[in-house]
């Protein structure tokens, strides 16, 4: 596994979550999992079995003769089965962002080629060498950050490495990598490589698309957003390259961490509880939240925000009918960090109402699962979601999700349906603010309407998104058939 996040080390957002949930999920299973990670300069280290590699490992990213980074690595024994190894370059890593403090770090394309050049120097090490009978049986690498681990390994590391299976996962479709024609020569991709086929696309070099080319297998992380990149809307430019991809591409619908996540244990919480008695201990909570953001009236309902602050989010979509529902009794409680005028609406909304809005500017976890275990609802506005993973936490809580019909939350959150006593969340029909004030006032009449609004936690916490099934479906789907495959192929 290759990813510049993992959580319990360093994370942004989900990706981190999925890294670390899937391999510890395979582990489980009996799969041997060796990740790599950078060692950043906001790292932390799990406590564990911890040791330092004697020397070091080489990354070549260029083509001269100095062009060679010599890499410590650190090893992390993380669980059964699992490790991690983070790859050591202070002038690169030891910073305090792993993308950029305020913006992006303009050698980012150096540093990533540099985690995923030595990520294979790492395997060399471990395994001895590739081929029929050493190194890793597959490469699997997470988002644009880790292309290059592909690129390296079918273009300029030989026959043996061309040969070890490949799998990429495409965590968000926005972001490829596209880079000028000089990055050819500055990073080691062979010049013969820059065609429509491979690392071309509009006249620039995009790193995702040649490492889409050149694995074997293409995942996303949920069925629906498999599907909804190959037209224009999702497809960021590349839907119809996509498309002559999709014999290789499934979509696996990634899961949460049910051990971390667990209200039965979560020392985060005001009060520990489980899926069949919840209903004391979950307003215990959500008293305690009230408490802790200084709103009033705790039993009205609490509508919260946990989201990052971007466009994709659709956080510009919520912001016109907040003012609606604290006019019709909610209680809104805000977190996130992000775009700096997403930032100062928000602040805003909860100076104008004080004691009925609160906002945090933060990435804090612990508060966000106080937030999932005292709040009521949980809105995700977005526009576009290739999985998500809060509205899994919320309905983990017991907290209801409202949601747009898009990617993962589709796959995820089925629309109430009281009549049937079905559903486990509100689903806008579109992405704007009317159809998600209608879901919004939807979730309003459920909260009145107690018995019925206490089965549908009791269906939402009953969801099994834990990582056995994606797990179960990547080696069966994914990871066999290409290793059988290649021992076919020797």
């Amino acid at each position: 596994m290759i990813s510049s996040e993992v959580e319990s080390f360093a994370r942004t957002g989900g990706l981190g979550d999925v890294v670390l949930g899937l391999s510890r999920a395979l582990g489980a299973r009996g799969v041997d999992v060796a990740i790599v990670t950078p060692l950043y300069g906001t790292t932390r280290i799990p406590s564990g079995e911890v040791h330092r590699w004697h020397g070091t490992v080489p990354a070549r990213t260029g083509w001269g003769p100095y062009d060679v980074r010599e890499c410590g690595v650190v090893e992390v024994k993380l669980a059964p089965g699992v490790r991690v190894f983070l790859v050591d370059d202070p002038e690169l890593f030891l910073r305090d962002g792993i993308y950029g403090d305020d913006g992006t770090f303009g050698d980012n394309e150096l540093r990533f080629a540099t985690m995923s050049r030595a990520a294979l120097s790492i395997a060399e090490r471990l395994w001895g060498g590739t081929g029929p009978a050493r190194g890793p049986d597959v490469i699997h690498a997470h988002d644009w950050h880790a292309t290059f681990s592909i690129l390296y390994a079918r273009l300029t590391m030989g026959q043996e490495w061309r040969d070890v299976p490949t799998v990429f996962t495409i965590h968000n479709l926005a972001y490829q990598g596209v880079l000028g024609h000089d990055a050819l020569d500055r990073l080691a991709l062979p010049r013969d490589a820059y065609h429509p086929g491979a690392l071309e696309h509009r006249g620039a070099v995009n790193l995702l698309k040649g490492a889409l080319s050149l694995s074997d297998r293409v995942t996303t992380v949920s069925p629906t957003y498999a599907r909804e990149i190959l037209g224009p809307e999702s497809g960021f430019q590349l839907h119809d390259f996509l498309r002559t991809q999709s014999y290789k591409t499934a979509g696996i619908l990634n899961g949460i961490d049910t051990q971390s996540f667990n209200p039965r244990t979560d020392a985060a919480i005001a009060a520990q509880y489980h899926e069949d008695d919840f209903a004391a201990a979950r307003f215990r909570c959500k008293e305690a939240l009230f408490h802790e953001l200084g709103l009033q009236e705790p039993r009205a309902p609490l509508f919260s925000l946990v989201s990052r602050l971007t466009h994709q989010k659709g956080i510009d979509l919520l912001l016109p009918i907040l003012g609606n529902l604290v006019q019709g009794g909610a209680r809104i409680a805000l977190i996130g960090k992000g775009d700096t005028d997403l930032e100062r609406a928000l602040y805003q909304l909860g100076g104008r109402f004080p004691g009925r809005v609160a906002t945090r500017i933060a990435f804090d976890e612990a508060l966000a699962r106080r937030i999932y275990a005292g709040a009521d609802f949980l809105m995700v506005p977005s526009r576009y979601e290739p999985c998500g993973l809060t509205q899994m936490y919320a309905m983990r809580y017991g907290s209801i999700p409202i949601v747009t019909d898009v990617g993962g939350l589709h796959d995820t959150v089925t629309a109430y349906n009281p009549v049937r006593e079905q559903g486990t969340g509100f689903v806008a029909r579109n992405r704007d603010p009317l159809s998600l004030l209608i879901a919004c006032d939807d979730a309003f009449t459920a909260y009145h309407d107690r018995e019925n609004f206490r089965r549908m936690i009791y269906r939402a916490m009953h969801r099994d998104f834990s990582w056995t099934r994606s797990a179960d479906e990547y080696v069966e789907r994914i990871y066999r058939p290409i290793t059988q495959l290649r021992i076919g192929l020797d």
